[in-house]
C-alpha cells in the first residue's frame, strides 16, 4: 500500500496530542510526528501570526479518507488543513506501517 503523510496544524499541544491519541487509538496511522511551529496566514483578509502544532500523520493511501473524516470533524478549527502528500518509503518501513494500521 502506498504511504501517505497528512500535514495538519493545531492551535496547541493540549488539542495535537488529544487528536494523535485517539488516531493512534483507531490505527489511522501508524506514527505521527508533532511539533512546534510559526505560521503566518491570511484569515478574514488579515495577516496573522501564531504559534501552532504542526503534525505529520504516517498513513498508508487505504486509510488517508477516514483519516481525513476524522481530523474534519474532530478538529478545533472551522477550516483545519489537512494537506495529504503521496510519499514513498523503504520496504521495511512500509512493511511496518502497513502491518500497524491494515
Amino acid at each position: 500500500m502506498a504511504l501517505v503523510l497528512v500535514m495538519v496544524t493545531f492551535p496547541d499541544d493540549d488539542s495535537a496530542k488529544s487528536m494523535i491519541e485517539k488516531v493512534l487509538e483507531q490505527r489511522l496511522a501508524a506514527c505521527i510526528l508533532h511539533m512546534e511551529v510559526n505560521s503566518s496566514y491570511i484569515w478574514k483578509n488579515q495577516n496573522q501570526q501564531e504559534q501552532e502544532v504542526l503534525a505529520l500523520f504516517k498513513t498508508n493511501q487505504t486509510n488517508f479518507e477516514q483519516l481525513e473524516q476524522y481530523i474534519s470533524t474532530h478538529h478545533p478549527y472551522d477550516v483545519p488543513a489537512i494537506l495529504k502528500i503521496d510519499a514513498s518509503a523503504n520496504q521495511d518501513y512500509q512493511n511496518w506501517i502497513d502491518s500497524i494500521i491494515s
